[in-house]
């Protein structure tokens, strides 16, 4: 146990390495000296929520009480998490660039509103305000925010991006909006999530691991993009190489300079031995990269991304604003400002 200094008193909190061999962990401000000022139990308490594998930024100006918990649920390469807060002004918990520099996670995350008030979410310069029982999902390899005016009460789901296809595009299309797509598979989704939070019993391996498979395969219903499948589902056997490289391009799409030895090299494969596995599959790493920044960009303007558009363009990948407008007409007939203004 690692011990902190606070305010003259030391307080004891998991070390971190400890914290992600533990199946299940539970934290509580109430662990906290009472005498702690709220500002400072906010703090202690974001720290706590390390245990997902992630940092987060606390801010809590006004309030002059606050109480936290924190439950997290590992189950296989599947994340679970309940995040409670009471306090009598405004929470806000942060993913900043700083903090996206220091863990440097790249899974996607389901957040589920399981509140009594509004919480407010951002991401790819959009916002949205969930209900109780809503959910939307958040890229963490980029900045986000959450938000509630007082009390909040929030279950989270982190798994890796290969479990679904074309990650990239959809979070660029979902990520920050309200998910209203395959409403059963929803309510499945935040019953069991929220049952196997509640859960007493330690789970065996057999059972952890059938649970985690569960719960992925109910968000890749619910992030399902249309017209394509969740992986698992896939009848034809693609050649995994190809696949493990569109992951890896789907990831790092966003690097204005990526060239195919940086994906390879992450693969154990030569730029050489990339470029030939995409030219037997009848396609090239420039028009890869292409696709996915084209899609990212045209998925952020339909679902009225404010700011400039070169602004978006940069956050997809070009750094060449005459190529990316070229390219954008050529794919979709119009330009993306026309786009904005007609969608």
């Amino acid at each position: 146990m690692a011990q902190r200094l606070c305010t003259g008193r030391h307080i004891q909190l998991p070390e971190l390495e400890d914290i992600h061999c533990m199946p299940k962990f539970h934290f509580t401000s109430d662990q906290l000296p009472s005498a702690l000022p709220a500002r400072m139990r906010a703090k202690l308490w974001t720290e706590s929520m390390d245990a997902i594998g992630s940092s987060f930024e606390m801010g809590i100006v006004t309030s002059r009480k606050f109480h936290g918990e924190v439950s997290v649920l590992q189950l296989g390469r599947i994340q679970l998490g309940s995040a409670k807060t009471v306090a009598d002004g405004a929470v806000n918990v942060l993913r900043s660039e700083a903090k996206l520099r220091q863990d440097n996670d790249d899974r996607i995350m389901i957040l589920i509103n399981r509140g009594e008030t509004p919480m407010s979410v951002r991401q790819f310069d959009r916002r949205i305000d969930l209900k109780r029982g809503e959910m939307t999902v958040l890229a963490m390899d980029m900045p986000s925010e959450c938000a509630t005016p007082q009390s909040g009460h929030s279950h989270v789901i982190l798994l890796p991006r290969e479990i679904l296809q074309q990650p990239g595009r959809m979070l660029e299309l979902f990520s920050a909006t309200r998910l209203k797509t395959h409403r059963t598979a929803q309510l499945l989704l935040s019953h069991n999530v929220e049952q196997l939070l509640g859960a007493d019993e330690d789970f065996d391996q057999p059972l952890e691991a059938a649970s985690g498979e569960y719960i992925a395969h109910l968000v890749s219903t619910v992030l399902q993009i249309q017209g394509s499948q969740p992986a698992k589902q896939q009848t034809a056997k693609p050649d995994t190489r190809l696949a493990n490289i569109r992951k890896q391009i789907a990831r790092s799409y966003r690097i204005p300079d990526l060239k195919p030895g940086a994906v390879g090299e992450r693969l154990g494969m030569s730029a050489r031995s990339v470029q030939h596995v995409l030219g037997q599959n009848g396609t090239t790493f420039s028009e890869e990269l292409m696709t996915m920044r084209l899609e990212a960009a045209f998925g952020m303007l339909k679902s009225g991304a404010t700011g400039p558009v070169a602004d978006i363009a940069f956050k997809c990948g070009f750094s060449d604003l005459s190529t990316f407008y070229r390219a954008f007409r050529a794919r979709y007939g119009k330009t993306p400002g026309s786009l904005r203004v007609t969608t």
